[in-house]
This record gives C-alpha cells, structure tokens and sequence, in this order.
C-alpha cells in the first residue's frame, strides 16, 4: 500500500474562482492570456486539489484570489501534478510564499467552511 504523503488533513471545499494569472513553466509555450476558470475541489493549509478545462505543466504557477467573510488575499500556488480525468482536467496545487498574515487567513478559511458545513449538517439531522 502506498504511505500517504500528506502532512495536513484534506477539507473538502466546494467552490468556483478564477485564475486570473497563468505563468508557465514551459518557456518553449505559448500562454493563453484568458482566465481559468477553477473548481476547488479540497484545500489544507499546504495547498489545493482542483478541476479546471486547461492542462496546467507541472511547474505553472497560478495566481488568485480566495475569499474569507469579505476578506480577500492573492494566492500564489504551484502545479504540482495534473492529469486528465472524466473530460476535465485535475490538479494539486502547492502554496507558495506563505507569510504568517496567509497562514492565519487559510486558518479562518477552513474553520468557517467547517462552521458552516456542520450548522448544514445539524439543520438536516
């Protein structure tokens, strides 16, 4: 059985950005200068998991932003892999530059969603 490289837990995290930014790593590519539209699929406190239409290179680099109760910050995230899967494409998506300022923003991100994912939970029971 293969061990399981991950350090922070998974949340699953439902929700539709853009990626308004799209560096490549492949110098020999031409980048499409349209947005991406993302799928956020999980995010940690180490990184993303998403869907999107576009093959991203492994190296690319993404730029967004995410929102916590009004609170907005530009993220920048690394491919780490990304494969082809059911029409689309999936990705896991490495933080970059983390300062402690993000750390305590992706702290507050989480446990909202996971506030708000238990008051859903507890109005269904």
């Amino acid at each position: 059985m293969e061990e399981n490289k991950r350090i922070r837990q998974r949340i699953d995290y439902r929700n539709h950005i853009l990626c308004y930014k799209h560096i490549i790593s492949n110098k020999e590519e031409t980048p499409d200068p349209s947005p991406i539209r993302v799928i956020i699929e999980d995010i940690s406190y180490s990184g993303l998991g998403v869907r999107c239409t576009r093959d991203l290179g492994i190296g690319d680099v993404l730029m967004f932003n995410l929102e916590n109760a009004g609170d907005k910050r530009e993220v920048m995230l690394e491919v780490m892999w990304c494969r082809y899967s059911g029409g689309e494409y999936v990705a896991g998506l490495k933080f970059m530059n983390l300062t402690k300022e993000t750390i305590l923003f992706l702290d507050g991100l989480i446990k909202n969603h996971l506030r708000q994912k238990k008051k859903l939970m507890d109005k269904g029971s």
